[in-house]
């Protein structure tokens, strides 16, 4: 028989996110009480609502993937008790009153599993199941908030009884699950969902200008120059917009953030790190032509890679190189971190950097 849950736990990019991060909570909890207490059976599934694509549409299959076909790093999302999302609630509010004893006291990613995750005997019994089906354990997050685990096309239809396809969407192929995926109706008081199990990657939110100086005897680019005021289209009447570039400098003046950075004892950062999400590396030179072009001082960021590099990325690197080169700007004595990791068939790079960035407090 298959069991529906009464309430669906929705696009889980948004909950991967948001229980990777909250490492920095303070909590007077008892030990976790275990919630899976019934035996599995493999004849009564759970759908896990809201775990499939929206454009893994009928109109763009293309058929079966193999069954061979590779499904490296997927996350399956754990969820808490009733009692201990009421207690995060609340030390949430905790943490940001003065008055409380628990104002700015933060965990480590391990106290906060410890307080806040599935008990030993769940992970165990969780992470024993997916072996049975074939799949390997990569790791359980340190906070409990995730399980990695790899595997093929063949295991993930097995175990979760739905199928990997191909999709052709504008001209791109993907691979994705043709339904919501199912599960052991005992691993429902723990598992909410998985993210993902499909490689339609989210989408950079720049837009490239490109305005630069070319030779019009060779056609190569002889220097590239930065343009701060340039046109950039036309009006409804067909007169020519002009748009104006924000330099960091303009935005220091516009948010009244310089007399932050020119006071007696500084506030610009120092002493603090900005983690940023990547799934591609980065050219270390772009930063330090952003810093040194607008008068910023010399501070490289760090890279750091969670799993294979992926190199440089066309589209993603222009996004990764914006985010650090801007947070720097602003936190310009601030340590700048960019976790990058390389995507895979069901994992987007950015849940993973995000995910580490959590799990690495």
């Amino acid at each position: 028989m298959r069991n529906k849950p009464t309430s669906t736990p929705g696009f889980l990019l948004a909950v991967a996110i948001v229980l990777a991060v909250p490492t920095l909570i303070s909590a007077q909890t008892p030990n976790p009480q275990r919630r899976i207490t019934q035996a599995i059976d493999e004849t009564r599934l759970t759908t896990l609502h809201g775990n499939t694509h929206p454009l893994a549409r009928p109109q763009f299959d293309r058929g079966a993937a193999p069954l061979s076909l590779p499904m490296q790093r997927m996350l399956l999302v754990l969820k808490r008790s009733p009692e201990q999302e009421s207690a995060l609630d609340t030390l949430l509010e905790q943490q940001q009153d003065a008055s409380s004893p628990n104002y700015h006291k933060w965990l480590t990613p391990q106290q906060f599993g410890q307080q806040f995750g599935p008990s030993d005997q769940d992970i165990q019994t969780i992470t024993s199941w997916l072996q049975s089906q074939g799949f390997q354990i990569d790791k359980v997050s340190n906070g409990r908030t995730v399980i990695e685990f790899s595997g093929n096309a063949g295991q993930v239809q097995t175990a979760f009884h739905t199928a990997i396809h191909k999709y052709t969407v504008n001209g791109q192929d993907h691979w994705a699950n043709a339904s919501d995926p199912e599960i052991p109706t005992a691993l429902t008081p723990v598992v909410v969902g998985i993210n993902t199990l499909h490689n339609f990657r989210k989408q950079a939110m720049h837009h490239v200008a490109g305005v630069f100086a070319r030779s019009p005897e060779t056609g190569r680019v002889e220097q590239v120059a930065p343009q701060f005021t340039f046109t950039c289209g036309y009006s409804s009447t067909g007169q020519p917009v002009t748009c104006y570039a924000l330099a960091p400098y303009d935005f220091a003046t516009i948010y009244n953030v310089l007399p932050l950075w020119n006071s007696t004892s500084p506030i610009d950062g120092t002493g603090q790190k900005i983690a940023i999400v990547g799934r591609t590396n980065i050219n270390l030179q772009d930063v330090s032509d952003f810093r040194s072009l607008f008068g910023l001082p010399s501070n490289q960021p760090q890279i750091i890679l969670n799993g294979p590099d992926p190199g440089l990325v066309p589209g993603d690197e222009t996004e990764a190189d914006l985010d650090v080169e801007w947070s720097g700007a602003v936190a310009k004595g601030a340590t700048i971190d960019l976790a990058v990791s390389q995507y895979t068939e069901t994992s987007d790079g950015v849940d993973l950097s995000a995910e580490y960035i959590g799990e690495n407090n």
